[in-house]
């Protein structure tokens, strides 16, 4: 009977482990949380967990681990188990909270001491030598939760009315909660989770709790958790949400998630708001474009992210297309694109596309407009304007043409593709236009930067410009140089030629440009060189640009402009370009039944042609322009020998004919093996051609003769020249005390080795240049009067510093140029006191006699209008005439002091 009552006890245990396990992966709390079977494991503090032993009369302890040692040890104290706890004998239960919230802990006999394992109930005391086991141990750690909006905010209808939401824990997967929300009925909740005739979305594994399932709460009183409280449950709750809040009522809503068998919780809030109905318009409603090339349209969508567009119409244009677009990257709107060379010609996906993540999700294109011919361009739409429609939503019935008409060949107004339209618009096509080709140099280094940039980085070019490494030319330097070619085009209408979007490549440039003779009546445009003057008798081939090797086109879409940039040695190596040879770009467009459309490669990248672009009767419009290609070259020091001075600061000036904004190299190399020396300084090139290099040979010896010799990276250009170092430039001055009216300064002498200014600072060699002579020839100077730049109205120190003219000028333009003479590395300096003459001013005053009381009195008539004024002055020891007496004696004092100190 005994073995029997074993045998019962021990399937029920087993029974009961199964069924608790079950509980703590899938279970869910109502008003009574889940209990888990205890093991040696990881659990959470809050979680209420039960366990078997041996003996069932006897009390347990919860203790710490004890990891100080080199074993696990029991440790202190933290919960007593009283037997009667369980349910059921011989199973204790408790909760995993206060002092049992995290840690790693064992289950121990009151009585006995023993250790439980809690893989088998079996106990075991501890020798002094042993240490815990896995299996007797287990892990409980704070579960931690996350629940939030991805936005602060949500709208009440459309698109709007949906925002994401996340629950998250770190630590743990496979939990349950419950959501509630202040405001809220359990019904709305449900709508917002998890309506199927709405947008919202459930995580892949969650599922909601239903009262048609009310077992599946594990709860006793599952029923009456439905009709207590306003909450929803969700098994597998972790993951990614979409909730709709449709016609949910304003407010602030806080959306509390509490896992059901821990003590983790979180909450956020999210605002619901207003947004009104679902609308579509355009950003502009007119949008203007040359026929040829794709048109811009953008979208702007309102509550929703999904819209009907239509352009054409079908009565008054013979030609309609219209897409479903959807707003795929949220931000409002979408770009649609229209291809203007290829509507009507090509499939409807050819013609429209959108730009950057947003989706067109289908296409109609219809209308009785036809190609003349199977070749795209052949026929393109006129110049005029069509109409534009837009409509919230998808859905839109888009028939067939056929259906469209009615059996009296005219059109059923009641097949219209949209009605009750929320905007309109208009798409207003120009004609296209060639207005002409120029041509720009830029450095041989600057083709590298050029051929990096995107096709379509326009901004960086003009950039190039403004800094002056790109400029206008007729000339460009060839022969080792090798400066950039630039042709700039500016022509519209080919950009739906190249492309669906906008976006023209350098490769389908060059496939689409294709020269049209008698034999090959192929394409649309070309852009071609050839020989301006081939020589006697001989014809100048024209070389399409696809036929050279290393070029590059940047197109700038906003001013129907192109770039073609070209490596001037593709001139030397596949055209034979030489010395002084004159080159014509001619930029064409065919036009007009030219051609049977494209062939090769051309044909193979969906290009065809030809094209009725520009209606010219002569079949053709084209630009010209020429450029002559030259040797390098360079000139230094206006062709004559150098000298420089054994000082820093030298320059050395030169011209030469690579392109503006090109570094060279100055080589100054000794011609004397006793003094050997290589310098190198560089310069850039000017807009005009110049450029100076300045070189330090402070420490180089005078006397010594060097050559010059003008490079482009490793190339030499131009002639090699003759120089010689000279001393050191030296300068004296002398300048002296001295009276002024504050205008001008005298200094007494200078000399100066290589001429050139003197300069006057106010109080200090550092104090400001308040002004400076004239150029001064080399050679001495007396009594040089210096202009100042503003007059002085006190006494002032006056610093007079010489100063060289470094630039050649003959024009004081410190400091950008013309620095000081100096001695051992000091600026040459004199100093002398300006005593600034103040002017007299006459004053009228009453004076009173020691011994008299005569009264000084001035009486001024009243001045009125044709009225003279009469003044009345009565004499004594003041008034003008005093005053003049008292100015003659002061000078004739000062003029007789000024003999004595001369004598």
């Amino acid at each position: 009977m005994t073995d029997t009552n074993e045998k019962l006890r021990s399937l029920f245990l087993a029974a009961l482990m199964v069924f608790s396990v079950f509980a703590m992966t899938t279970g869910f709390a109502g008003s009574a949380a889940a209990v888990s079977n205890l093991d040696a494991g990881t659990f959470y503090s809050g979680q209420d967990v039960q366990f078997d032993v041996s003996n069932d009369g006897n009390n347990y302890q919860v203790r710490t681990v004890d990891d100080s040692g080199d074993t696990d040890q029991v440790g202190s104290l933290r919960r007593t188990i009283d037997p009667n706890d369980g349910d059921i004998d011989g199973t204790l239960e408790f909760t995993l909270d206060g002092r049992l919230t995290e840690g790693d802990f064992v289950i121990v006999n009151a009585q006995s001491g023993a250790v439980v394992d809690l893989t088998n109930g079996d106990e075991r005391v501890l020798d002094s030598d042993e240490g815990l086991v896995a299996s007797e141990t287990f892990e409980v750690i704070p579960q931690d939760l996350t629940a939030e909006f991805d936005d602060p905010d949500v709208g009440t209808s459309g698109d709007s009315a949906t925002v994401d939401y996340e629950i998250a824990s770190d630590v743990r997967n496979g939990y349950a909660v419950n959501i509630s929300a202040e405001g809220l009925d359990r019904e709305e909740l449900l709508d917002i989770l998890n309506d199927d005739e709405r947008n919202a979305e459930l995580p892949e594994n969650a599922e909601i709790v239903s009262s048609d399932n009310p077992e599946d709460i594990v709860d006793a009183n599952g029923d009456n958790f439905f009709d207590d409280t306003e909450k929803v449950q969700i098994k597998q709750a972790e993951g990614d949400y979409v909730l709709d809040f449709e016609d949910i009522t304003e407010g602030n809503y806080t959306f509390d998630v509490e896992v059901t068998d821990t003590d983790a919780n979180a909450s956020d809030t999210i605002e619901v708001v207003d947004t009104g109905d679902a609308s579509a318009s355009f950003q502009e409603g007119v949008v203007t474009e040359n026929r040829g090339d794709v048109a811009n349209i953008t979208v702007e969508l309102a509550n929703t992210d999904e819209a009907t567009i239509q352009i054409g119409d079908y009565e008054d244009d013979n030609y309609y297309i219209t897409a479903e677009v959807e707003d795929d990257d949220d931000d409002g709107e979408v770009s649609v694109l229209f291809n203007s060379y290829k509507a009507g010609t090509t499939s409807a996906s050819e013609v429209l596309s959108v730009a950057g993540d947003d989706k067109i999700n289908s296409y109609e294109q219809g209308g009785s407009f036809t190609a003349e011919g199977d070749d795209t361009g052949s026929d393109i739409l006129e110049a005029t304007d069509y109409d534009m429609l837009v409509v919230e939503g998808t859905g839109v019935t888009l028939p067939d043409d056929d259906d469209l008409i009615t059996e009296e060949n005219e059109l059923d107004t009641d097949s219209q593709i949209i009605t009750d339209e929320d905007d309109v618009g208009t798409l207003s096509l120009e004609e296209a236009s060639l207005e002409g080709v120029q041509l720009w140099t830029a450095p041989q280094e600057k083709f590298s930067d050029i051929e990096d940039l995107d096709d379509d980085e326009a901004a960086p070019v003009y950039e190039l410009v403004k800094d002056g490494n790109v400029t206008q030319t007729d000339e460009v330097a060839i022969n080792d140089v090798n400066d950039v070619v630039i042709v700039q085009v500016q022509a519209s209408g080919l950009e739906g030629l190249l492309t669906t979007n906008g976006d023209i490549s350098t490769a389908a440039y060059g496939l689409a440009s294709e020269q049209v003779d008698d034999d090959d009546n192929s394409g649309v445009f070309s852009l071609t060189f050839e020989n301006a003057d081939p020589g006697a008798n001989q014809d100048s081939p024209q070389q399409d640009i696809d036929q050279l090797t290393n070029y590059k086109v940047i197109y700038d879409e906003a001013n129907d402009t192109h770039f073609v940039a070209v490596d001037s040695s593709d001139f030397e190596s596949e055209l034979g370009a030489e010395d002084e040879d004159e080159y014509i770009a001619n930029f064409t467009v065919y036009n007009n039944g030219y051609g049977d459309g494209y062939s090769g490669d051309a044909a193979d990248a969906g290009l065809t042609g030809p094209s009725d672009l520009y209606d010219e009767d002569d079949g053709s419009v084209n630009a010209t322009d020429s450029v002559q290609f030259l040797d390098a070259d360079a000139t230094l020091n206006d062709d004559e020998d150098i000298t420089v001075r054994a000082a820093a600061g030298q320059t050395i000036s030169g011209t030469t004919n690579v392109a503006p904004g090109s570094e060279v190299t100055v080589r100054l190399r000794s011609s004397e093996s006793s003094s050997p020396f290589l310098l190198q300084p560089s310069a850039i090139v000017g807009p005009n051609g110049t450029f100076t290099a300045t070189a330090d040979l402070s420490e180089r010896s005078p006397g010594a003769n060097f050559t010059a010799q003008t490079r482009v990276g490793s190339a030499e250009i131009g002639d090699e020249y003759d120089g010689q170092i000279l001393g050191a430039a030296t300068a004296s001055v002398s300048i002296s005390d001295q009276d002024s009216d504050g205008t001008t300064v005298v200094v007494d002498s200078a000399q100066l080795s290589d001429g050139g200014f003197i300069a006057i600072h106010e109080g200090s060699a550092t104090g400001d240049v308040i002004g400076a002579s004239d150029y001064l020839e080399a050679g001495s100077h007396s009594d040089i009067e210096v202009t100042l730049d503003t007059p002085q109205d006190g006494d002032f120190t006056a610093v007079a510093m010489p100063h060289m003219d470094t630039d050649g000028d003959e024009t004081y333009d410190f400091p950008d140029n013309d620095g000081p003479y100096t001695d051992n590395g000091t600026a040459v300096t004199d100093s002398a006191s300006v005593t600034v003459a103040q002017e007299e001013t006459e004053t009228e005053t009453e004076t009173e006699a020691p011994e008299t009381e005569t009264e000084t009195e001035t009486e001024t008539a009243t001045e009125m209008p044709d009225t003279p004024t009469e003044e009345e002055t009565t004499t004594g020891d003041s008034g003008p005439g005093f005053t003049a007496v008292l100015a003659l004696i002061a000078l004739v004092a000062a003029a007789l002091l000024a003999v004595r100190r001369n004598n």
